[in-house]
């Protein structure tokens, strides 16, 4: 049995959780029948329902059938994440990824202050130096990259590996959001000012300032991704 064709499978039965086919309280089709919709094997549709089982996406009611799990049960953020994208527009997840942003990068602004090293340091100015080449040379595929890193790079200097773990499953949605917002001049030019506060705070250990720096530059995501995000 492929690993892939699982993988599809599972993406199937969330395209059909996102469209309503499945709903809150209403059981899934037996296994027969759902292996029939989907066109795979009974197998198949096994490992597929037992992986999102394993997320807290479905639920097996004892002598009822598999039923979908309120959102509110879901254990995997990568699987919350997909299901938001598919059923939410790009500004509503912008908005609420800048509104997660905001609640881990101040923190962890504050925590690399205080336990940055030099190279920690002398990586965050390396950043900033490619932001500024890519940005000036409009290539917004380097630009995202360098703004990823850069965000990365203050969250391993705060001393902390869980902030790093908790924001890696959001990388992809994180790299379509900074395309919105990254491919016109005026908000890479805006962005490229907050770095360098943020950086400079760091620099000289300074926890407040570095989270304001951070809160300051999360507001101003939020508005520009208010402006330039599609309904």
């Amino acid at each position: 049995m492929s690993r892939d064709l699982v993988a599809r499978t599972v993406d199937a039965i969330l395209d059909r959780v996102a469209d309503g086919t499945y709903a809150l309280d209403a059981a899934l089709p037996n296994e027969v029948d759902l292996a029939t919709d989907l066109e795979v094997s009974r197998l198949t549709v096994r490992e597929a329902v037992k992986i999102l089982r394993e997320r807290g996406v479905l639920r097996v009611r004892q002598g009822r059938g598999t039923y979908l799990a309120p959102q509110s049960e879901w254990t995997d953020l990568a699987t919350l994440i997909e299901m938001t994208l598919r059923t939410s527009s790009e500004r509503e997840v912008g908005l609420k990824l800048v509104e997660l942003r905001r609640m881990v990068e101040v923190g962890s602004a504050g925590l690399a202050a205080r336990n940055r090293s030099e190279e920690d340091v002398e990586e965050l100015r390396e950043l900033i130096a490619r932001l500024d080449e890519a940005s000036t040379a409009g290539d917004v595929q380097h630009v995202v990259d360098a703004d990823i890193a850069f965000h990365r790079a203050i969250m391993n200097a705060s001393g902390n590996p869980f902030i790093t773990a908790i924001m890696t499953p959001l990388t992809q949605v994180l790299r379509t959001s900074r395309w919105v917002t990254s491919s016109h001049e005026d908000v890479r030019t805006r962005a490229q000012t907050h770095h360098r506060e943020i950086l400079d705070a760091i620099a000289d250990g300074d926890e407040e300032r570095a989270k304001d720096a951070m809160r300051s530059h999360m507001t101003q995501t939020r508005l520009d991704l208010a402006d330039h995000a599609r309904d």
